[in-house]
């Protein structure tokens, strides 16, 4: 008896320890599924509190975003070369450490390699700092990544994503989630 309640100690301990998903955005903002190839465009106010991760994205002056249907039934962010790079605000991290952002990536046509700017801020906006992200592979071809968040005791994250300024090719994500540990 005393080595299983021993193990469901140790076990307990591990879990406790163990990644936690803090936010996880899809991008799949209340849109209509139209078919593969398919593009979503509107203003970020317009999907107000329709965001899978319950925070509202953002884009300066509220620019357009575009959502592109692809890969099934799925929604990708798809940012221009010349887009509005969109922000998510103030994700809640408190109580937590070892922040992870993991996210897939695709380079829109048969473009090269494009190392991502995604953009990390601790202190609401004020000021930001890149994330050391790792390129993609070539057009179409969708990658998961993961990349640590900027260690420090605080209470939210916003993220910011860029558009891709080294080649004309659009890039698309999906799938954000951060991960963390209980403090």
């Amino acid at each position: 008896m005393k080595k299983i309640t021993l193990l469901i100690f140790a076990l307990t301990g591990m879990l406790a320890n163990a990644q936690q998903t803090l936010y996880a955005e899809n991008f799949e903002s209340n849109v209509a599924i139209l078919g593969d190839g398919q593009m979503h465009t509107f203003k970020p106010s317009a999907k107000a509190g329709t965001w899978s991760g319950g925070i509202d994205l953002k884009t300066a002056g509220d620019a357009n975003i575009s959502l592109r249907q692809g890969w099934g039934e799925q929604y990708n962010l798809k940012i221009e070369s010349k887009g509005a790079a969109v922000t998510i605000p103030n994700i809640n991290v408190a109580g937590f450490t070892n922040l992870n952002l993991s996210y897939e990536l695709v380079v829109e046509d048969a473009g090269n390699a494009v190392v991502p700017k995604i953009e990390a801020s601790i202190d609401g906006g004020t000021s930001w700092v890149t994330l050391p992200t790792v390129a993609s592979g070539g057009g179409w071809s969708k990658e998961a990544k993961l990349v640590a968040l900027p260690s420090g005791n605080y209470k939210t994250i916003s993220l910011r994503i860029n558009p891709n300024t080294s080649t004309s090719n659009a890039v698309m994500f999906d799938n954000f989630i951060i991960t963390g540990k209980k403090v």
